[in-house]
C-alpha cells in the first residue's frame, strides 16, 4: 500500500498538507484487475492499446472467457457503437485517478504488481482472448458479425430499425447495474421508461432520476416519471418484510382510485408505445408496479411483460 502527505500551497501563500489515502489493491474490483491485466497483455504483445480495443475485447471476455462466477464482470447494452458498458469507463478512469494507468493507457506504478498478480483463471482467459485478435478492428468486425443482436444501435452499419408492437411492460432495478438495466430494455425494444416511484432517488446513484434519465437518453430510450403512481415513503414505515397485501389493496383502492387520470395516461402511452414501468423491487410481485400493470390491463392494456 502506498500513502502520503502532499503539500498544497493556499492562497495566502499558507502551505497546507492534505492526506493521499493509499491505494490498497485488496479494495479494488475484480473487474478492474481484468482489466489491468488485458492492458499488460496487450503491451506485452506489442498491440495498440486503445479504448475500443479494451472495450470489445472485455466484451469478448464477458461472453467467451469462461470466468462464470469467479469475477463480478462488466455487462454491455447495444450503443451506438455496438456493445458498450459504463462501468468500463468508470474504471477507466478511476484507474488513471489512482495512477494505476497514465493517460495513454499504459501501466504505471502499482498497475504493474497487479496485473501481474492476477488468479491464474484470469490471466489464462486474457491471454486467450487477446491472442485471438490482431487489432481493434478485427475484434470489431468479429463483435459484429458474431453477436449482431449488439449491434441494433449501431451507427457503424446499415440496418432497418424492426418497431415492435406498443405494450406495457415492467422492469425493476435491484441487483442490477445501469449497463445490464439498460440491455434489458433495449433487447426488448422498450422506446419509453415510466418511472413510477414516488421519489425518484437510490442509494446507487445510476438510478436517481437526473442520472437515470441521462442514461436512458445516450441509449435512445425516454424517460417519464409520474411519482403520482408511487406510494409516499409514509405508508412503507412498519411494513414487514413480504407483508405486502395491505399495502397493495390500499395503493389499488386508494391512490390509484385518486390518481385515475394519471393512470389512464400511462394507459394510453402503453397503447402508442413500448414503455417499461419503473421501480426498485426485481420482483414485480413484491412491487407496487405490478398492481399498477394489472390496473393498466383492466384499462384495456395488453397483458404486462415483467422483465
Amino acid at each position: 500500500m502506498f500513502g502520503g502527505v502532499r503539500a498544497r500551497a493556499t492562497g495566502k501563500g499558507v502551505s497546507q498538507h492534505v492526506f493521499i489515502a493509499p491505494f490498497d489493491p485488496f479494495l479494488m474490483l475484480g473487474r478492474q484487475k481484468v482489466l489491468l491485466r488485458l492492458v499488460s497483455a496487450l503491451e506485452a504483445s506489442g498491440k495498440a492499446v486503445t479504448k475500443t480495443f479494451l472495450d470489445k475485447l472485455l466484451f469478448v471476455i464477458a461472453k467467451e472467457g469462461g470466468l462464470g462466477g469467479a469475477v463480478k464482470f462488466y455487462n454491455f447494452f447495444p450503443y451506438k457503437f455496438g456493445p458498450f458498458s459504463n462501468n468500463f469507463y468508470a474504471d477507466l478512469a478511476r484507474l488513471q485517478s489512482d495512477g494505476l494507468l497514465d493517460c495513454n493507457l499504459k501501466l504505471a506504478g502499482a498497475g504493474e504488481r497487479v496485473a501481474a498478480n492476477v488468479p491464474a483463471r484470469v490471466a489464462e482467459a486474457v491471454e486467450g482472448v487477446t491472442g485471438r485478435f490482431r487489432s481493434a478492428n478485427q475484434t470489431v468486425k468479429y463483435v459484429y458479425a458474431a453477436y449482431p443482436e449488439y449491434t441494433v444501435k449501431s451507427e457503424l452499419k446499415q440496418h432497418i430499425e424492426e418497431r415492435k408492437e406498443p405494450g406495457i411492460f415492467s422492469i425493476g432495478y435491484e441487483g442490477k447495474d445501469i449497463d445490464s438495466f439498460l440491455d434489458a430494455l433495449v433487447r426488448n425494444g422498450i422506446e419509453a421508461v415510466v418511472d413510477v416511484r414516488a421519489n425518484a432517488f437510490s442509494m446507487n446513484f445510476a438510478f436517481s432520476k437526473k442520472k437515470l434519465a441521462h442514461s436512458l437518453e445516450l441509449a435512445g430510450i425516454g424517460y417519464l416519471h409520474v411519482p403520482e403512481l408511487g406510494i409516499p415513503g409514509k405508508y412503507r414505515k412498519g411494513l414487514e418484510a413480504g407483508d405486502y397485501s395491505e399495502l397493495f389493496d390500499f395503493y389499488e383502492k386508494g391512490i390509484l382510485g385518486e390518481q385515475a387520470e394519471a393512470a389512464a395516461a400511462v394507459a394510453k402511452m402503453g397503447k402508442e408505445r413500448r414503455i417499461a414501468l419503473l421501480c426498485f423491487e426485481a420482483d414485480a410481485g413484491n412491487c407496487h408496479r405490478g398492481v399498477l400493470a394489472r390496473h393498466l390491463e383492466k384499462l384495456g392494456s395488453n397483458r404486462a411483460v415483467h422483465l
